[in-house]
């Protein structure tokens, strides 16, 4: 009885403990700081460029997270699009930024619900551009012209050869590669989606490897010691300029390139979603409408074009690697 009446007369006590704290004040300022420490760093930079962006809009430096509600959320809206001269893209990533801080909020009992509406209705329609891929014959001019730094240019290729993120490329180590009956085989946990890739390794990736080994490139168990996500953009940017290919390559276009490729060379789609770790194949099945005659025409070419160039070349017949 003693239990259950403490009980009781402690209860409406933790109600108004809980009703408390959410009569908290909180900047957004304080919000977006205090969650910089679990982010990436491409993350943290976007997350302080909207800061600024939301001082600059609102003329404050202590903005109050209570004094954004929906109104807030659609002229903040279009003062990105038509102050700040960003891209659609970009303003859709501010915007999506701000919901999951405001999200963040509510959670922890800052404010009760999140007044942001749904971000379609908050910004004008952008138009969808294809998303770049690459052929045979510029991931062939690629691999023949100089990019800023080495480790980034065997990093993309590795990636063009076995479909993997750039967050996990960044967290690869020697110790996700195994021989099996004879064969190098990745095995990894993804970073974004928690769950497990397989991944056999054809000759090309392995001789990107045996680079990264040769050349000592890599630093402890890690792999691709990779440089900042600004340092990686800027020079696939110049890498691309240099191999003459007018595209706007980003990481990702390494993985898209490995699916579009393996789809024109008719790889199973399912086996395709596997290799990538995609948990729906819906998800692959967007890449199919990439395809087109001239990547089909070049992956036929793809033996034809290292066959010419071991023709030319003294290739490892086998290659090894010091695992």
């Amino acid at each position: 009885m003693n239990n259950l009446n403490c009980q009781q007369t402690n209860e409406p006590a933790l109600l108004q403990q809980k009703y408390q704290k959410k009569t908290i004040d909180i900047s957004i300022k304080d919000l977006i700081v205090g969650r910089q420490e679990k982010l990436r760093e491409h993350t943290r930079m976007v997350d302080l460029s909207l800061l600024k962006n939301l001082e600059n809009f609102s003329k404050k430096t202590t903005l109050n997270v209570k004094s954004i509600d929906t109104d807030f959320c659609y002229k903040f809206a279009n003062y990105l699009v038509n102050k700040t001269g960003v891209k659609i893209s970009t303003a859709t990533t501010y915007m999506q930024k701000l919901h999951a801080v405001l999200q963040e909020a509510v959670y922890s009992g800052y404010i009760k619900s999140n007044p942001m509406p749904p971000i379609k209705r908050l910004l004008p329609k952008c138009i969808s551009h294809q998303k770049a891929n690459l052929s045979i014959h510029e991931v062939e001019l690629l691999s023949k012209c100089n990019c800023p730094h080495l480790i980034t240019k065997m990093a993309f290729l590795f990636s063009c050869y076995t479909g993997l993120r750039l967050s996990d490329i960044e967290t690869l180590q020697w110790n996700n590669i195994h021989k099996r009956n004879g064969i190098y085989m990745l095995n990894k946990i993804q970073v974004k989606t928690n769950t497990e890739v397989s991944i056999p390794l054809c000759r090309h990736a392995l001789l990107i490897l045996k680079q990264v080994q040769d050349k000592k490139l890599s630093k402890g168990e890690n792999i691709f010691p990779m440089y900042s996500r600004t340092t990686i953009y800027s020079d696939l940017k110049q890498w691309a300029k240099n191999a003459g290919i007018d595209k706007h390559i980003t990481f990702h276009v390494s993985r898209i390139t490995f699916v579009t490729l393996s789809i024109s060379a008719g790889m199973n789609m399912y086996v395709i979603s596997k290799l990538c770790g995609h948990s729906n194949i819906k998800t692959t099945q967007v890449y199919a409408r990439m395809i087109d005659t001239t990547y089909i025409t070049a992956i036929n070419m793809f033996e034809s074009i290292f066959k010419h160039k071991r023709s030319k070349q003294k290739y490892i017949q086998k290659v090894e690697l010091l695992l």
